[in-house]
C-alpha cells in the first residue's frame, strides 16, 4: 500500500521552483513546405512521408503540455488494451500498475504473472509507462506548486509558512505516488495526478477522495 505523508522531515529548500512544462519554440512549417511531393498517374498530388511527418511534428508543437501528454496516454492506454486482451488480462475491472525508477513494471491481482511478464518481454511498453508516469507527476508537481502561490499570502506570514508546510507534504505525497498508474476504461489513470486534484478540485469534478483511496490501498 502507498502511503500518504502528514508532515514533513529534513531540511527543504525554502523556495519552490518553477516547474515548466513548455513545448519546444520553432516551426517545421518552412521545411514542410519544401519536401517533395508526389504526383500520380491520376493527378492526385500526394505529400512525401517526410512532408507527412513534418506536418505532424508542426501539429503535435502547437499542442499544449497536458494535450500532448494526453495524446500519449491515450495511445498508450489503447496498446496496453490490446496487449492485455491477447493475453487474457478481464479489463472489466481497473487494472492497477506501478512502475519504478529502474522501469520495472509490478501488478496485482490474479493477472500479477502475465502482466509483469509482458513488460519485461518488452522493456518499449515499460519505457513509454515509466515516461508517461513521470510526466504526470510533473503536471501533479505543477498543480502543487499552482496552489502554494494561491495559498501563501504575504510574504513572512503565517499563512505563507502554513502553505509552505502543505507544499511539502503535497510534493512528498506525489514523488510517492508517481509511479501508479491504472488502466480503467480503456484510460490511464495518475494516482498522483488524482491525488493532487482531491485538494485543487475538493467537490471531486476530476477525482472522489474514495476513488483515490481504492485505487492506492
Amino acid at each position: 500500500m502507498t502511503s500518504i505523508a502528514n508532515t514533513t522531515s529534513g531540511a527543504l529548500s525554502r523556495s519552490p521552483l518553477p516547474i515548466a512544462a513548455t513545448a519546444a519554440k520553432g516551426s517545421p512549417a518552412t521545411a514542410a513546405t519544401t519536401a517533395t511531393a508526389q504526383v500520380t498517374n491520376s493527378d492526385t498530388v500526394e505529400l512525401s512521408d517526410q512532408a507527412k511527418a513534418l506536418l505532424q511534428l508542426q501539429k503535435d508543437l502547437s499542442m499544449t503540455f497536458e494535450e500532448r501528454l494526453q495524446k500519449r496516454s491515450d495511445a498508450l492506454a489503447e496498446k496496453l488494451s490490446k496487449a492485455f486482451a491477447k493475453i487474457n488480462v478481464n479489463l472489466d475491472d481497473a487494472v492497477r500498475l506501478k512502475v519504478d525508477k529502474f522501469g520495472n513494471v509490478t501488478s496485482e491481482g490474479p493477472w500479477k504473472e502475465k502482466i509483469e511478464e509482458l513488460f519485461r518481454d518488452d522493456p518499449a511498453l515499460a519505457k513509454e509507462l515509466k515516461e508517461i508516469s513521470a510526466l504526470n507527476a510533473l503536471k501533479a508537481a505543477q498543480t502543487a506548486l499552482d496552489l502554494y502561490n494561491k495559498e501563501k499570502g504575504q510574504l513572512g506570514s503565517k499563512q505563507q509558512s502554513d502553505a509552505w508546510t502543505r507544499y511539502n507534504i503535497r510534493t512528498i505525497n506525489i514523488q510517492s505516488l508517481s509511479g501508479v498508474i491504472s488502466l480503467q476504461d480503456g484510460k490511464l489513470r495518475s494516482a498522483a495526478v488524482d491525488f493532487i486534484d482531491t485538494i485543487a478540485d475538493p467537490n471531486g469534478i476530476k477525482a472522489s477522495a474514495e476513488d483515490v483511496a481504492n485505487r492506492l490501498a
